[in-house]
């Protein structure tokens, strides 16, 4: 009958390796963290997306929908949605542009900016409890690899 090859055999080369794959030891940990975050956000009904979009016009104070989907790194449409809910739930006011009538400026009602500022709290204690036992020099190293590997996907 036929011979059973491995992979690497068939090949003839080393091949790939998932489990040490840079992007998706990142992409992973990315979930590890966002899982956990989005539970410590969970008793205030936030979502970290909604937070993570509310953070972002907190501090630019106003902004249209797509400066805000491109600081997410997501289409608009997906933002229309994501601030449908957050109006919907009063931490949100949406307005005409005054210069281009055709953009929406957004930026958080009192109700949306008491709870960004409740949660900053808790963003900042989950950063450092994620962070807790590294040395700052190892957490640049860290950030500065990232982004030069970001940089070459970018090539």
């Amino acid at each position: 009958m036929y011979k059973k090859y491995s992979l690497v055999e068939w090949v003839g080369v080393a091949m790939f390796n998932l489990e040490n794959c840079l992007a998706f030891i990142t992409n992973r940990s990315g979930k590890i963290f966002s899982e956990a975050l989005e539970k410590e956000f969970r008793p205030y009904n936030i979502t970290r997306s909604q937070w993570i979009a509310m953070y972002y016009i907190y501090t630019h104070k106003s902004m249209t929908q797509r400066e805000l989907a491109e600081e997410l790194s997501i289409k608009e449409p997906s933002v229309v949605r994501l601030l449908q809910k957050l109006e919907a739930e009063g931490y949100l006011l949406r307005s005409i542009d005054d210069t281009d009538k055709r953009m929406k400026q957004i930026q958080l009602s009192d109700l949306g900016t008491q709870v960004c500022l409740k949660l900053l709290p808790i963003a900042e204690k989950f950063k450092q409890d994620t962070i807790a036992g590294i040395s700052q020099d190892d957490l640049h190293t860290f950030e500065s690899v990232l982004q030069r590997m970001v940089d070459n996907t970018r090539k």
